[in-house]
């Protein structure tokens, strides 16, 4: 696909991860040659937050988020106080990915809820945003974020998002119920599958000054990619298919949904 005529920021990427080990710079050459203005790099455990920064430290269109993934929360006690630092340090955005993920239940969840509301806490001390991972676990997960944002309340500022619901799953009415408490839904690559008619509802019908777009890279690659490894180049399919759904161009859900992820993680896109 040819670049757009607009900034287009991939809200939540993971680059840093081994399966771009051997081609990491061919990878981001198409990203930036296919348009790209941003792209967030996230991590999963205090030690990966550090690859995702050191990325961020040498390119200034890579924005870092530090934290700590439901799958890893059993490492809560060796990496609490490297979180902290790493929240108080100026050199993330955001803190995450965090929450609950029934799934794969890869950590107790007595464990997960504790890790979840920690970095709930430490974000909202910090004052950054948080990115929120939830698998089979929808009202669990709001149940946390619903209680903690209406203690946190707009924490970041009136006119400033406080969090994403990163590959939001759900559906509209819980969706809704996010976006009421001050979240934005990000919307990744499978909103293109045949099957994936909850989130193209959610993607048509929410108002796209609440919506991000993702890739989760390596993971979730939109349906022309599908079962092979995905990068941050192949957001403009799910770009274009967004826009296809709500009957509107390409480069305005990219302008728009870039300004999103720029206002909530506080950078700023060039002019």
């Amino acid at each position: 696909m040819s670049p757009l005529d607009a900034p287009i920021v991939d809200a939540h990427a993971h680059t840093w991860s081994g399966a771009f080990s051997e081609d990491h710079d061919e990878v981001m050459d198409r990203a930036w040659g296919s348009g790209l203005t941003a792209v967030v790099e996230v991590g999963g455990s205090a030690p990966s937050s550090e690859e995702a920064y050191a990325l961020a430290a040498a390119d200034e269109r890579v924005h870092a988020v530090a934290g700590l993934h439901p799958h890893r929360a059993k490492d809560l006690p060796e990496q609490r106080e490297q979180l902290r630092e790493q929240a108080h340090s100026g050199r993330f955005v955001g803190l995450g990915e965090m929450g609950l993920d029934f799934y794969r239940n890869l950590s107790p969840h007595d464990i997960q809820y504790e890790a979840f509301r920690y970095q709930l806490d430490l974000a909202r001390e910090a004052s950054l945003p948080v990115v929120i991972h939830s698998r089979d676990s929808d009202e669990e997960s709001y149940v946390v974020i619903e209680e903690w944002a209406r203690h946190s309340g707009h924490y970041l500022g009136p006119d400033r998002e406080i969090g994403m619901m990163h590959c939001y799953a759900g559906d509209a009415e819980l969706g809704e119920r996010y976006r009421a408490l001050g979240f934005l839904l990000s919307i990744p690559g499978p909103v293109t599958y045949p099957g994936g008619t909850q989130r193209q509802t959610v993607a048509r019908t929410a108002p796209l000054e609440q919506l991000l777009v993702e890739t989760d890279a390596p993971a979730l690659t939109p349906q022309s990619h599908r079962g092979r490894r995905n990068e941050p180049a192949y957001i403009l399919e799910t770009i274009a298919f967004i826009a296809q759904l709500r009957g509107d161009t390409p480069e305005h859900v990219a302008r728009v949904t870039a300004e999103n992820a720029a206002r909530l993680f506080g950078f700023e896109l060039p002019r």
